[in-house]
């Protein structure tokens, strides 16, 4: 896992706006730990996936306790080098219906660069790397490509097609996730990156519609695969790491040999349990994981 774990502070809403003129609200406050970094490989290692992860954290309180808690999973954390301006952290308000805004403050992530020796390591034995988007964490994947890895990048919340900051990780991967809440045609946007990028696979987070897969063909526009979300009768309580889940659950489901559209169907799983609790709260195993699966029965996939 390329990408920084940090620290959430969870501000959990009693209503759907603010009055920022009001002096003050009463909310509940939640920390946790959190970040597509944290979420992503701890999810994997849970699965019974061996994890790695490449990243920075600070010499603080939170980088100690986020640096335990992926130790207790099983995450690999060698490879975690020190930012002097500290521990990632955001702070997310989120509604009462689940969603959420975050305001994200990335720390040393805009200059940092990880020693060569640390990324050759992590790198060394690799099968996938996924990543995150550090500002240094392109040229890891470009290590990553130029070396045969297969890889994975969560776009997250993309807002143009052609946003310079990730052109260079749309360059190298295999297999992109992104949020599709500010693009309007996310299949204009996989047809792009497609375009772009060796990418065999694009994968869109919806919310409340479901998911979005496209998969590149040899010749014609991309196979297009709308899943509408898993019956459940879970609650919605916090979306920070649903996307993180769901790009997850369909590689889990791709390592294991499944077909795309069966292997989306398990992200969506992940991702639903993810949500029915606040932030890392909930465990995505593989226990959870069928009994939601065998609730919500078997995905129709359409044809074409």
């Amino acid at each position: 896992m390329v990408g920084s774990p940090g620290l959430d502070t969870l501000v959990l809403l009693a209503q759907d706006a603010l009055d920022l003129g009001a002096d003050g609200h009463f909310v509940t406050n939640v920390d946790t730990p959190g970040h597509a970094a944290f979420h992503v490989a701890t999810t994997l290692a849970t699965l019974g996936h061996a994890v790695r992860i490449l990243g920075s954290v600070g010499e603080d309180v939170a980088g100690w306790e986020v640096r335990r808690l992926l130790e207790a999973v099983g995450v690999d954390t060698s490879s975690l080098f020190v930012d002097p301006a500290g521990t990632p952290r955001s702070v997310n308000l989120v509604r009462p219906d689940g969603r959420r805004t975050f305001f994200f403050d990335g720390a040393g992530h805009m200059t940092l660069r990880p020693p060569e020796a640390l990324v050759a390591a992590a790198l060394d034995g690799a099968e996938l790397v996924v990543s995150a988007l550090p500002n240094w964490g392109r040229e890891v994947v470009a290590a990553a490509r130029a070396a045969g890895i297969p890889v994975a990048v969560d776009l997250q919340d993309a807002r143009t097609i052609d946003d310079p900051y990730r052109a260079g990780f749309v360059a190298d991967a295999d297999h992109l996730f992104a949020s599709a809440a500010h693009l309007p045609d996310p299949a204009a946007a996989a047809a792009a990156w497609f375009a772009a990028g060796p990418a065999r696979t694009v994968v869109f987070g919806m919310g409340a519609r479901g998911a979005l897969l496209a998969e590149r063909r040899p010749d014609g526009p991309p196979r297009l695969v709308a899943q509408p979300p898993p019956a459940s009768e879970l609650p919605v309580v916090d979306t920070t790491g649903c996307g993180d889940a769901l790009a997850v659950g369909f590689l889990d489901g791709l390592l294991a040999g499944l077909a795309p559209a069966a292997a989306l169907h398990r992200g969506q799983l992940a991702a639903r349990l993810r949500g029915s609790g606040t932030g890392a709260s909930v465990r995505v195993d593989r226990a959870a994981l069928a009994a939601l699966a065998e609730a919500a029965g078997p995905t129709v996939v359409p044809p074409g």
